[in-house]
């Protein structure tokens, strides 16, 4: 809630008061992933979101409910065990998107990444209606075909539409030898 910047692995006495202020009632440690849902209800000021790591991919795992609380911590979850701090986000993701170096803005539930906060805002409005996903992709070099042609209809007419394309008007109907 207070990131420090040198020194951040030791606990002062700032640290121990804040930490005798959270609710911690019924709550074993170490903390499983189930309890931090307990852990935001019992600490109405605090939410707290949740990533994996597994393959060497990063994917959403429990994302709060509460985004609009006055403190957010996002955690990296390790071998289902350790939680580690993640301190700047678009640090940690932005090399899965690409090999630009400046800042990105991340949707937590979809792990989309916009160049501006306020795409990322509009965004929003339409992810949070969804679930946490985390995406799976088929291995390379493997290949996908349609087998059930018994789930398919005959359409005697196919259209393929390019509305990138630019077409020349046709001056008329019957062929020209010149054009």
């Amino acid at each position: 809630m207070n990131p420090v910047k040198d020194h951040p692995e030791r606990i002062t006495r700032k640290l121990e008061k804040q930490a005798e202020a959270l609710n911690f009632d019924g709550i074993s440690f170490p903390m499983k992933l189930k309890d931090i849902k307990k852990f935001e209800r019992q600490n109405p000021q605090i939410s707290v979101n949740v990533l994996g790591y597994e393959d060497k991919k990063i994917f959403p795992l429990c994302i709060s409910e509460m985004a609009e609380r006055e403190h957010y911590v996002n955690l990296l979850l390790l071998e289902d065990k350790h939680f580690v701090l993640i301190n700047d986000l678009s640090r940690l993701l932005s090399h899965q998107m690409s090999n630009h170096k400046e800042k990105r803005f991340f949707c937590l539930r979809c792990l989309n990444s916009f160049t501006r906060k306020d795409v990322l805002d509009k965004h929003k409005e339409s992810c949070e209606k969804n679930d946490c996903v985390k995406l799976g992709m088929p291995e390379r070099g493997s290949i996908l075909e349609f087998k059930n042609f018994k789930h398919s209809m005959y359409i005697p007419i196919v259209v393929y539409t390019d509305f990138e394309c630019l077409t020349k008007p046709i001056e008329s109907c019957e062929p020209n030898s010149e054009h």
